[in-house]
C-alpha cells in the first residue's frame, strides 16, 4: 500500500512539473514574438545619430521602391539613406512592417539588390565589393534592418538597442 502512495505522489509531481513547463513555454512564446511597438521614428533616431552624415543622405520612399522593388504598402514606415555618389555603395534601410510575415519578402528584395550590386562592382571597385560582402541584413518580427557601410556593425548595434 505504501509503495502505491509513493508512486502516485511521484506521478502527480511529474505531471505538475510537465504542466508548469508547458505553461512556461506558452507564456514565453506569446510574450517574445519579436519585433517592436515603437514607431519608425523611434527606431531610426538612434541609428541616424551614428550615421556618418558625409557618407549618406536621406532618401524618399520612392527611392526605396526604385532601388529595392519593395511594396511600401506593407510597411508602417521606412527610413532609407544612401550615398549620392554612384561609386559608393553605402546605404541603410530600416523598415517597420505592418505584418511580420512580410519580412521574408523584404529580405529577398534586399539580398537581390546586394547580389546585383556585387556583380556590378566586383570587377572595378574591390573596396565597394568588400563592403557589399559584409552587408548586414537582419529582421526581428516586424522590424527590418539593412546596411552596407564602413560602420555597418555600429549602425546595426544602434538599431538592435532601439528595437
Amino acid at each position: 500500500m505504501k509503495l502505491n502512495l509513493k508512486k502516485n505522489k511521484y506521478l502527480y509531481l511529474e505531471i505538475a512539473c510537465v504542466a508548469a513547463l508547458i505553461v512556461f513555454v506558452i507564456v514565453l512564446c506569446a510574450t517574445k514574438s519579436g519585433g517592436t511597438e515603437k514607431s519608425i521614428e523611434e527606431i531610426s533616431a538612434p541609428v541616424i545619430k551614428v550615421l556618418q552624415k558625409d557618407r549618406m543622405t536621406k532618401k524618399s520612399n520612392a527611392d526605396a521602391i526604385k532601388e529595392f522593388g519593395i511594396d511600401v504598402s506593407k510597411a508602417e514606415g521606412i527610413t532609407y539613406y544612401a550615398n549620392d555618389n554612384i561609386m559608393d555603395v553605402s546605404e541603410m534601410l530600416i523598415v517597420k512592417l505592418k505584418n511580420p510575415d512580410d519580412a521574408e519578402e523584404y529580405e529577398t528584395a534586399i539580398k537581390k539588390r546586394i547580389e546585383e550590386r556585387k556583380n556590378l562592382y566586383k570587377s572595378y571597385a574591390p573596396e565597394e565589393y568588400a563592403l557589399l560582402e559584409e552587408s548586414v541584413v537582419y529582421s526581428n518580427g516586424n522590424a527590418l534592418f539593412y546596411c552596407t557601410a564602413k560602420n555597418s556593425n555600429e549602425l546595426f548595434e544602434a538599431f538592435r538597442e532601439a528595437i
